[in-house]
C-alpha cells in the first residue's frame, strides 16, 4: 500500500516524540513506516521539507477561535500561550521551530493574527512585524529552557547545585540575594512575568495607553 503524506508526516512527528531532534533521520523513519529508505522523498523532497512541515503542523488550529475582536492585548497574550503550548506539546518543540524557516499556512495564519493584534494597539507594519517577531523570540526561548531543564537529570537538582556553588556572595551580591528565584522552574508564572513586561511596553512604543 502506497504511503499517504499525512501517514508520513504523522509518523515523523511520532518519532520526534520518541528519540528527540537529533536523532530523527529519514533512515529511521523509513524503517518505522517499513518502506525501503527515500520511499519518503515522494511526499518530502527532503529532509529539509519534512521539518518544515512538522514544524507547522505543530501549529495547526493555533488562530482557531480566536476573537479578532476582543482588545489586541488580549489577543497578544492569547496567541503567546497557544504558541508557547504547541511548541511544549512535542518533545524539541521549540529547538525545531527555532531551526526552520517556513512560511507554511499555519505559521502564516499565526503571524497575520499577531501582526492585525499589533496594528490595532497602533503600531505602523513595521513596528508590528518587528514586535511579533519579538514576541515570539520570546514565546521559542523561553519553551527551549523550559524542554531543557525539563530533560535534566534528578530534576535539575545538580545544575542547582552547581549554580549555588559558583556564585559568590562577595562578587555577586545580587545575584546571590535573588538565588532562590534564579533555578526556579520556569512554569507558567515565570512565563507571564516576562510576557507583561513585553505586552506592557508596547503601548509606549505605539504612544497609546498602557494595556495590562
Amino acid at each position: 500500500m502506497r504511503l499517504s503524506k499525512e501517514q508520513v508526516l504523522s509518523t515523523a512527528v511520532d518519532v520526534l516524540d520518541e528519540v528527540g531532534l537529533e536523532q530523527l533521520t529519514m533512515r529511521r523513519l523509513s524503517a518505522r513506516l517499513g518502506v525501503q529508505n527515500g520511499a519518503t522523498y515522494w511526499h518530502f523532497r527532503s529532509k529539509q521539507a519534512l521539518l518544515e512541515a512538522m514544524a507547522d503542523a505543530m501549529l495547526a488550529g493555533i488562530v482557531d477561535d480566536l476573537d479578532p475582536h476582543a482588545p489586541w492585548h488580549a489577543r497578544v497574550a492569547g496567541l503567546a500561550h497557544r504558541l508557547r503550548r504547541a511548541l511544549l506539546a512535542r518533545r524539541d518543540g521549540a529547538r525545531l521551530f527555532a531551526s526552520l524557516f517556513f512560511p507554511l499556512p499555519n505559521a502564516l495564519d499565526y503571524g497575520e493574527a499577531m501582526i492585525a493584534a499589533l496594528r490595532d494597539a497602533g503600531m505602523s507594519h513595521r513596528d508590528a512585524a518587528w514586535t511579533a517577531d519579538a514576541v515570539t523570540y520570546y514565546v521559542v526561548g523561553h519553551a527551549a529552557e523550559e524542554q531543557l531543564a525539563a530533560g535534566l537529570p534528578d530534576d535539575g537538582a545538580p545544575a542547582t547545585t552547581r549554580l549555588t556553588r559558583a556564585v559568590d556572595p562577595h562578587r555577586h551580591p545580587h545575584l546571590h540575594a535573588a538565588l532562590a528565584h534564579v533555578p526556579a522552574p520556569h512554569g507558567e508564572e515565570h512565563f507571564d512575568h516576562g510576557l507583561r513586561l513585553l505586552v506592557n511596553g508596547i503601548p509606549a512604543s505605539a504612544g497609546t495607553a498602557s494595556a495590562m
